[in-house]
């Protein structure tokens, strides 16, 4: 029964991930499906979407429920304390930069990417959704896997400077390292093509749940301290969230994290809380 519910408990990450997705692409299609978007102004359209996403879910988190007690205290999943640290302050060069890394990585991904029309099929996008998740979720996996063997650790550890975390350490990496997560985050785009909408949606909420991982609270995706236990230990957990690091056998057990928006752990606790335990 165990492995069950650990099996739902990742099934329902990425089937949250693929319906969020849906939703937001959705949207976007009603908004231009009835214009013309050249390769500049979709170029343009992914990269405001992106770092517009990016900041402003960030500062929403670290300057509003981060700020919040009752908030923090309800959504804070880590359980192994570490010692806090200052984190680096927004410079306005280190904005600039990290601007023309995502304008740079925007051109590359439009220009090499196959571009495919899939309209508004609900069924279609979900689908799309739900393969990108799973395909990025293992991309992810093998790339982080590499980057902390002795060979390439030291492109990491840059990101590896902060044992305590916040939202925007998901952005604070290497140039190395941000050529590799594109390239790793190119591989599932070139497999399944891209349509801008669907393109602009993923990189909403693939900033969402990158941005939650990193801040040690669940709020919608990250139902657990499972990127904290990383940074903590720095070791294991290596995927977006933990199937494939249970099928390799590489998983670290976080906290899973009930609520309204994590079903799956507060059925398996009531299960548990009634019947003593779990076969």
């Amino acid at each position: 029964m165990q492995k069950l519910f650990n099996l739902l408990f990742e099934i329902e990450f990425y089937l949250k991930i693929a319906i969020a997705c849906t939703i937001f692409q959705q949207i976007l299609y009603l908004i231009f499906h009835n214009i013309e978007l050249n390769f500049i102004t979709q170029v343009l359209l992914y990269w405001v979407v992106g770092s517009g996403s990016f900041y402003g879910m960030g500062f929403f988190i670290e300057n509003v429920i981060k700020e919040n007690d009752n908030w923090k205290k309800k959504l804070t999943a880590r359980v192994k304390k570490v010692k806090q640290q200052s984190f680096p302050k927004l410079t306005v060069s280190g904005f600039i930069l990290g601007e023309i890394k995502s304008l740079i990585a925007a051109i590359i991904i439009l220009y090499l990417a196959p571009e495919v029309q899939r309209g508004n099929d609900l069924l279609l996008n979900l689908g799309w959704f739900l393969m990108r998740i799973v395909v990025a979720d293992f991309c992810f996996y093998v790339a982080h896997w590499l980057l902390h063997k002795r060979f390439l650790q030291k492109i990491h550890l840059k990101h590896h400077q902060f044992a305590d975390s916040s939202s925007f350490v998901a952005g604070h990496k290497s140039i190395l390292e941000y050529i590799i997560v594109t390239v790793t985050d190119l591989l599932p785009i070139f497999i399944f093509g891209y349509d801008i909408t669907q393109l602009c949606a993923w990189t909403i909420v693939g900033n969402a749940f990158n941005l939650e991982g990193h801040s040690s609270l669940s709020i919608f995706f990250i139902p657990a301290d499972f990127h904290d236990l990383h940074h903590t230990c720095f070791k294991g957990n290596y995927g977006i969230h933990g199937f494939w690091d249970r099928i390799f056998k590489t998983l670290n057990p976080p906290t899973k994290k009930r609520g309204i928006m994590f079903p799956v752990a507060s059925l398996e606790y009531r299960l548990i809380r009634k019947s003593g335990s779990l076969d």
